[in-house]
């Protein structure tokens, strides 16, 4: 256990910082990167900043629906693919990215350490690790509960799921301390 907080503090929270670091530098990236995009992809040497799932204009509910996109009346144009790849899904490729992700299911060991689940308004904290071959990887997640409106949400590290050990889907990076999280009490 105490290998794993050393990790954390040593190589993952430092990571986070970066992947902080990579999503603000997206406004800019994706400004020069957007003219050269092709067949809905921005070019490989900017794919930290594309979106793998739905490359530059987005999903279906993004392109069609207001409450989703702000510039929808440029749906599938400059102006909202720039907000969908800089401002709603910064550095989404870094989900493709051995350095700040995994197959969850891929790990050779899974555990936590306090509450199994936390989500909003299921309050706690765990500290987590999912180690694949000789690497671990890390997170923190706390929800807390402060006043009537806001929970005090913070998380930083792997986006690891204790109760889904064989999740396919790639587990990202994050960096999140937010202390307006809408409340939702149970």
């Amino acid at each position: 256990m105490i290998k794993f907080i050393v990790w954390f503090a040593l190589i993952d929270l430092p990571l986070a910082l970066l992947r902080v670091l990579v999503v603000l530098t997206g406004p800019l990236v994706v400004t020069v990167a957007l003219p050269f995009a092709r067949n809905n992809r921005l070019p490989q040497l900017f794919a930290w900043w594309d979106n793998p799932d739905y490359g530059i204009k987005g999903n279906e509910a993004y392109l069609t629906k207001e409450a989703y996109n702000l510039l929808i009346r440029w749906s599938g144009k400059w102006p909202s693919n720039w907000y969908w790849l800089a401002i709603r899904n910064p550095a989404n490729g870094l989900t493709q990215s051995r350095l700040f992700s995994l197959v969850q299911r891929d790990a050779d060991e899974l555990n936590h350490w306090g509450k199994a689940h936390i989500d909003n308004g299921i309050y706690g904290w765990q500290f987590l690790w999912a180690v694949k071959g000789w690497r671990p990887h890390t997170g923190f997640y706390a929800m807390v509960p402060y006043c009537p409106w806001f929970d005090f949400e913070f998380r930083i590290g792997f986006k690891i799921l204790p109760r889904e050990p064989d999740r396919a889907r790639r587990v990202g990076m994050t960096f999140i301390i937010n202390p307006f999280k809408r409340a939702a009490r149970r």
